[in-house]
């Protein structure tokens, strides 16, 4: 509760003093606030489905869902540096199968797939300065993509937002951003949630996150990242991207992501692994006006006492924590204790509206209980963005992926002992996404 006064206090604050500051400059009129907003609306329609049989013992089978989403956002003008932003998500249920939940489409009301709306942002906001110098700061709920630890996800029906401040602010090729959040709504549910820790279910007041960037120029970027959920996790990283003319119509790609997590005083150990966690990846790549390929390699080590630990890379229950790792892949995560991820890919733009792709990726060097475990996946997408027709997008994707049954949690070993027992599935999705502005 103190958390919670302190963060509206602080947001009172902010408020305070950039109105002091704006009214100082006195550039803009109430006039702009109107007419100078914007509307626009979304229509997207999603099916996701994964066959995988990794959950059988639960009694969890082949995920089905399919679902329509509207999403209407609303941009008001400026008032002295101020403004207004509000998002209404809306979804309905157009199909789901029993095991629908894993696919996180439509609300599960205890089993029962539903559709729902929510108001997913609503955050006042001050804008200082020009395109090469300035301060903004937002106070409200608000969508935080792949902002310092926070994350949301845009690739379902509705996506997910955070409660708190914000600020990001520019200074020539440096960039700097910190959020302060309390609360959590995700993408298929209309409730808004406390952070709360794994395995007790107590409540995390608050997590703070903040990153700094050195951008010398497009496609050239490397940046900290840090951040705490408040007692339970610190994490810790680098994150980097480097495009390098090699002819002229040739770059070679350069990627890389080293993450460090902690466990703090409140953290359990239960989930993911026991004391502190790590994980690295790489990337090199060449890219074209119209092709691009590349090979990536990653390395994680996450110790979780009595099971085959993994990288967590969430902050706790109901939170959705940053990840740029190629090893979060569309149908496994290659983050487990051990393991050692290649991964190849592969596109080519067969016009200005068509894109398509290939992937693979195959993990190893893990060991559970004496067991030499191994998973893979691969697959392709094609992608649809007509020119007659802005904002339309169609998408589709599919590929078999090959893994180890669960029990209990732990990875399933066969009956001698000697080996595990593999799962197997197909995940695929198609969605059809348009959107278009009515004023």
């Amino acid at each position: 509760m103190k958390n919670t006064i302190r963060v509206k206090k602080s947001a009172l604050l902010l408020a305070a003093g950039l109105w002091a500051g704006q009214a100082a400059a006195g550039r803009d009129s109430l006039h702009g606030l109107l007419t100078d907003s914007h509307l626009d609306v979304t229509l997207k329609n999603i099916w996701m489905t994964n066959t995988t049989d990794a959950l059988e013992e639960q009694g969890i089978g082949p995920q089905n869902a399919w679902a329509q989403g509207l999403l209407v956002d609303y941009r008001s003008g400026a008032y002295y540096g101020f403004g207004l932003d509000a998002s209404w998500y809306g979804v309905g249920k157009l199909y789901a199968n029993r095991s629908f939940a894993g696919r996180d489409l439509v609300r599960d009301n205890h089993g029962h797939a539903e559709g729902f709306s929510k108001l997913g942002q609503l955050y006042l906001r001050s804008h200082v300065g020009d395109a090469t110098q300035f301060l903004q700061m937002k106070a409200g709920w608000q969508q935080l993509y792949k902002f310092g630890v926070l994350n949301v996800t845009r690739s379902r029906a509705a996506p997910s937002s955070w409660q708190g401040l914000s600020a990001e602010g520019r200074f020539e090729q440096f960039y700097a951003r910190a959020a302060l959040v309390n609360k959590f709504s995700e993408r298929d549910e209309p409730e808004k949630r406390h952070f709360m820790t794994l395995s007790s279910n107590k409540r995390i007041d608050y997590i703070a996150t903040a990153d700094f960037t050195w951008q010398p120029q497009k496609g050239r970027a490397i940046t900290l990242v840090g951040g705490e959920s408040k007692d339970y996790i610190r994490r810790l990283g680098v994150e980097s991207a480097w495009s390098q003319p090699l002819a002229e119509d040739l770059n070679l790609l350069l990627r890389g992501v080293y993450y460090y997590n902690q466990g703090l005083r409140e953290w359990e150990g239960a989930r993911g692994f026991s004391h502190q966690a790590q994980h690295l990846f790489g990337l090199v790549g060449i890219a074209t006006a119209r092709t691009e390929a590349g090979i990536g390699w990653s390395v994680t080590r996450a110790r979780l006492d009595n099971n085959l630990g993994r990288f967590y890379w969430h902050l706790g229950k109901n939170t959705r924590g940053a990840f740029n790792s190629k090893a979060d892949a569309p149908g496994n995560d290659y983050v487990n204790d051990g393991e050692q991820m290649l991964y190849g890919y592969g596109q080519y733009q067969i016009s200005p509206e068509w894109l398509a792709g290939l992937y693979a990726y195959y993990g190893d060097h893990m060991r559970y209980r004496g067991v030499a475990m191994r998973e893979w996946e691969y697959g392709g997408f094609i992608s649809w963005a007509p020119e007659r027709l802005p904002g339309f997008t169609l998408f589709a994707g599919l590929g078999p992926s090959y893994s180890w049954k669960l029990s209990h949690g732990k990875p399933a070993l066969n009956a001698s002992g000697d080996d595990f027992q593999r799962s197997s599935g197909i995940g695929g999705a198609f969605s059809l996404e348009y959107k278009f502005g009515l004023f």
